[in-house]
């Protein structure tokens, strides 16, 4: 792979000519921002670092994939083991006051501050005969104002970590508190009440409880597996519920009976691994997990061939895992499984068996370093680019691992800056009794957030004393105030035991959401949040948009530019189609495509899959009277090219081709500007398209629930009411530079069907809009989108030319064929105004707002993302 240099004079053109300055209009001209495998070192060269220590990164000896889909193997990819060197030095030929490392693994933490100036390093392969190839010398910067997050080194902590057990699910030093803290808890009543079911209810052989009649019938490898796993993860999750109950109930009374039955029962599920019914990672790690939680909780109790059995298993099974991450997992941009779950199992596995296993000591070497050197986000906007749905599966990683470590080194590990970040990310991504803004994988399912969410956002609140946090929380446990417990046993996000165990309390109620600013932009994921009345659900009308430099790949969506439209919490214009598989053809053409999506099609042609279908955010503005953000697809459209997606499609069968949707990119350029209104739940979207000859622009729009309602107005230009079953409206007054025809239907490009019988319902046809213009080297469409419900009437468009008025706003804006794109707004009441023009003002965007009274005035110019991979 080609190496990607973020240098100005490499990525970007200035398209407003005849300036010295800084250019307003970046190009990016790259294959990709975000490689699949690390491409490029970290600190880039040149870079100004945002944490002091860094943490220092650099590409695998010996790049590989590994398997590419769960249970599904991969290719017998190359990955012997390597010894890497590095040197950092204030001195550019490292002859005085080095600092020196030496690893296992492509990754390095200093574990010390860094004094303020510029920075050398370089990093070195050692060849197995002893020999260096040292990596060019790259140089980074530490200013006055580089925020410090230095943990101690993993052997200060372990000389503090105890010997005794427990000491992962608790200390044994806190037993008896514990124990008396939750004596009266409701909810440590739930573990007794379900390991007391558990007792009553025999084990059978994994093979007498799996359901395989749905497995026989597929015919698709990938299929097959994939419905295998699953069946067989129905019935190993609901034995992990069991015995983790039991370890619970014991160390929550002390009651010997709960280890008698979670050692028997536990055993009998070890030997499942031998069924040719076991498969998949979850599989393997979920008995990894309830080895470890057994070993730690039951120590005391064991007896030695008990301990032996239990010791055997994690060696084996860590072990396996071990050898899997390292030289893989550092250097991926999202292994989906091993960050959701498998690390945080692991981690968990080398430290409850630390000092008594050999294995052990590597694998906390490795896991306590990675955590720091990469997580916990994969950026630090705090944003999550995998969408919601995946979100939710990371979160007792997020939480339990920066909980443990903190508890047993003594730093905070929440005082990384991205977890208040992320607060807000869980509140503007979906606010209380809302539907998720969407975008990524099973996004529909998002209806209102769930009591992981909320366990999520309280734990957030006590770690981080994060008063939104605390305010999101109970505004909605005010309406709903069992909803922590409907979390209970949800793998990936029940976090009971955390509020049995913490001694942290949730902050007082001091902040309203509704003081909250209505908008909020993740630049680094690439999401943008846009409401009325945050702090209201009932009344907020809401738009999410979407322009990702992490593309297309693992669960995100081929949705670059696209909008969502909500009012009350529930969608009006939204992405369509069933979250049927992973890679199967609904997900593939009619899910994850583009033409799922409120964006732009390119003669019928959508967005490539995998990284190097990226938008991205050049510029945005979070305000008052009006806000704004910018997104940039021109890079994202035409064929697939993802070695890792190809290989995908080849094993599902997936075709990559015209007919379905992929071809030679046509696209130039595609800018789509979208503003918001104050708080009128006016929304206008703005897109500047330019091929490379002439196509067809495709304008989606889409509903879930109810058809479309599509007038042809007098004066130019459509409209098109969306409706949602809760009286929520969004009204689109689309017009173009170019003559548009229009058609709707309501049956997706391939049927949604629940192959898996995961869904066990029906699965609905949603609703199509296209709006088709003749084939044209350029156009612009102006979408004015007026969202609300039945507590007002629809705006009053007045439309003439280039000049519309609405709600005592002034649009102008180019609707011609000819000349560059411009779009001015103006308030004349309020004085709030955006200027966008190539002309007058080289390209940026001049925004004019009061805020607290106060006039505020921004120029806009682009800047790049930062990637990290």
């Amino acid at each position: 792979m080609k190496k990607i240099i973020l240098g100005l004079s490499v990525l970007c053109l200035l398209m407003a000519c005849g300036s010295s300055e800084q250019p307003a209009v970046i190009k990016v001209s790259e294959e990709t921002l975000m490689y699949e495998v690390r491409a490029t070192p970290s600190p880039a060269d040149g870079t100004y670092v945002k944490v002091n220590p860094p943490r220092f990164m650099w590409p695998d000896k010996f790049p590989h994939l590994g398997p590419v889909l769960d249970g599904v193997p991969g290719q017998v990819d190359e990955k012997p083991k390597v010894v890497y060197r590095i040197r950092i030095s204030q001195d550019k030929n490292f002859r005085k006051d080095v600092l020196t490392g030496e690893r296992a693994w492509a990754f390095f933490n200093p574990f010390q501050c860094l004094a303020q100036g510029k920075w050398y390093w370089q990093h070195a392969y050692v060849t197995p005969e002893g020999t260096e190839e040292w990596s060019p010398v790259y140089q980074f910067y530490i200013d006055k104002d580089t925020p410090e997050f230095n943990p101690p080194t993993l052997e200060k902590v372990l000389a503090r970590y105890p010997s005794h057990h427990p000491r992962v699910l608790l200390d044994a030093d806190d037993w008896e508190n514990i124990i008396a803290k939750n004596n009266n808890n409701p909810e440590a009543r739930t573990y007794m009440d379900k390991a007391s079911q558990c007792i009553s209810r025999p084990l059978k052989h994994l093979q007498e409880e799996i359901d395989t009649t749905n497995v026989v019938t597929l015919t698709n490898i990938v299929q097959r597996e994939s419905a295998l796993i699953r069946e067989s993860r129905k019935i190993v999750d609901r034995e992990e519920a069991n015995v983790e109950a039991l370890v619970r109930a014991y160390l929550l009374t002390k009651d010997e009976k709960y280890y008698r039955e979670g050692i028997n029962r536990l055993s009998e599920i070890l030997s499942w691994q031998k069924s040719k019914y076991f498969a998949g990672d979850f599989n393997l790690s979920t008995l990894l997990s309830m080895s470890t939680s057994a070993y730690d909780g039951f120590y005391n109790l064991l007896s030695p061939e008990e301990k032996q059995l239990l010791l055997d298993n994690i060696r084996k099974i860590g072990d396996k895992f071990y050898n899997e991450y390292v030289n893989h997992l550092e250097n991926r941009i999202a292994d989906n499984h091993v960050w959701q779950m498998t690390f945080r199992i692991l981690t968990m596995a080398a430290f409850a068996t630390v000092g008594e296993i050999p294995e052990a000591s590597v694998w906390t070497d490795y896991c306590y370093n990675e955590w720091i050197s990469r997580l916990p986000g994969l950026h630090k906007d705090g944003g999550w680019h995998n969408g919601d749905a995946y979100f939710h599966v990371n979160i007792r990683t997020l939480i339990e691992v920066p909980v443990f470590f903190s508890r047993i080194s003594g730093f905070n590990f929440f005082a990384d800056p991205w977890y208040n970040n992320n607060a807000l990310y869980v509140i503007y991504q979906q606010p209380p009794f809302s539907k998720s803004g969407g975008h990524g994988n099973s996004h529909e399912g998002q209806r209102s957030p769930n009591g992981g969410r909320i366990g999520y956002a309280d734990a957030l609140a006590r770690e981080c004393n994060n008063p939104w946090a605390a305010a999101y929380v109970h505004e909605i446990m005010q309406e709903d105030p069992d909803i922590l417990s409907k979390a209970f046993e949800a793998k990936p996000a029940d976090l009971t035991w955390y509020r049995c165990t913490t001694p942290k309390e949730r902050p007082a109620y001091s902040k309203h959401l509704s003081e909250l600013p209505e908008s909020k932009v993740f630049k680094q994921a690439g999401t943008a949040l846009m409401n009325t009345d945050i702090g209201h659900h009932a009344n907020n009308a809401m738009l999410s948009f979407r322009s990702s430099p992490y593309g297309s790949t693992s669960h995100a969506l081929a949705n670059q530019n696209a909008f969502n439209t909500f009012f009350g919490g529930k969608a009006i214009f939204y992405s369509s189609g069933h979250r049927t598989g992973f890679t199967d053809d609904h997900c593939m053409y009619a899910y994850r495509n583009t033409r799922a999506h409120n964006s732009i099609l390119v003669n019928g042609m959508g967005q490539k899959i995998g990284t190097e279908g990226y938008g991205w955010i050049p510029r945005y503005y979070e305000g008052e009277e009006i806000s704004y953000v910018v997104g940039d697809a021109s890079n994202a459209y035409g064929k697939v090219v993802s070695p890792l997606w190809l290989e995908r499609g080849r094993l599902s069968g997936t075709q990559f081709t015209p007919e379905k949707g992929w071809d030679e990119n046509k696209l130039e350029f595609f800018r789509r500007h979208v503003v918001q209104l104050g708080r009128s739940g006016l929304f206008v979207v703005y897109d500047e398209l330019a091929g490379k000859e002439p196509v067809e622009w495709n304008y989606l729009l889409h509903t879930v629930e109810l058809p479309m309602e599509v007038v042809v107005k007098e004066e130019g230009g459509l409209r098109i009411l969306g409706k949602n079953k809760a009286d929520g409206v969004s009204i689109a007054h689309l017009y173009s530079s170019q003559e548009m025809t229009y058609a709707q239907t309501d049956t997706f490009f391939v049927a949604a069907l629940d192959w898996k019988k995961r869904l066990g319902k029906a699965l609905p046809n949603h609703y199509h809009f296209t709006a088709t213009t003749a084939p044209c080297n350029k156009v612009f469409f102006l979408n004015i989108i007026d969202v609300h419900g039945n507590n007002r009437a629809d705006a009053v468009i007045n439309h003439q030319g280039n000049h519309i008025t609405v709600e005592g706003w002034v649009i102008e804006c180019n609707l011609d064929s000819e000349g560059k794109a411009f779009l001015h707004i103006e308030n004349k009441q309020n004085g709030a105004s955006l200027d966008f023009n190539y002309n007058s003002n080289k390209g940026a965007t001049t925004i004019v707002d009061q805020v607290d009274g106060k006039r505020i005035e921004k120029r806009l110019v682009d800047s790049l993302p930062e990637p990290e991979i």
